[in-house]
């Protein structure tokens, strides 16, 4: 009996993450929420999982998008 090794490959990557949700933001208009939760229902994945994705310059382009709309608390600092 032979043993094949299986390969089990993430469903979207971080960086597929970050472009996907930047087409959506520039070339429909949506915002960086409305494109991670579309996403989230384009791949079936949960929110909460695909949360672990959201890094680096997403993750900043987020949080400023959620201090404009009064979500979370402004910083001092400029994240974008």
């Amino acid at each position: 009996m032979s043993k094949e090794k299986i390969i089990i490959k993430p469903a979207i990557t971080k960086d597929q993450l970050r472009l996907d949700v930047e087409k959506l933001v520039h070339g429909d208009g949506m915002s960086y929420t409305e494109a991670i939760i579309e996403i989230c229902e384009q791949t079936e994945i949960d929110p909460e999982d695909i949360a672990k994705l959201v890094k680096g310059p997403l993750k900043s382009k987020l949080e400023v998008e959620a201090m404009d709309r009064n979500i979370i608390k402004r910083t001092t600092t400029t994240l974008y």
